[in-house]
């Protein structure tokens, strides 16, 4: 399945994605004003997150896959996939991510991820 997502890298490994948005009073005050990422980050075309956005993934070099919900200020919970990454990957991910993580998961195998992205996908 995995090689059947359309995954688009918006932020390619070590780019640089701020989170201030400039004189919004609902981020005032969050505690991740950007991150510099360790690996591939974009979104799944054809999946929605809880922002009514393509879901956001994590794109590693390994072979682990799961999930994190984060808190932001404008909605409640946001998950984001993780796809293919390492132990590092999906430790530095936690790490980067801690201030914000509600949830953080890894699956036990492939079909897992397939169940987690069924409640993902877009109708079309």
């Amino acid at each position: 399945m995995k090689d059947k997502l359309k995954i688009v890298i918006e932020n390619p490994k070590r780019t640089y994605k701020s989170f201030e948005i400039e004189n919004d009073p609902i981020w005032k005050g969050y505690p991740l004003t950007g991150v510099i990422y360790p690996f591939n980050y974009g979104y799944i075309e054809g999946y929605k997150s809880e922002d009514n956005q393509d879901l956001d993934v994590f794109l590693g070099s390994g072979d682990l896959n799961g999930y994190i919900k984060v808190w932001r200020c404008d909605v409640p919970i946001e998950t984001k996939c993780v796809v293919d990454v390492s132990q590092d990957e999906w430790d530095e991910i936690v790490k980067t991510f801690s201030p914000i993580i509600k949830e953080k998961v890894l699956f036990n195998n492939d079909s897992d991820l397939e169940s987690f992205l069924l409640k993902y996908k877009s109708e079309k």
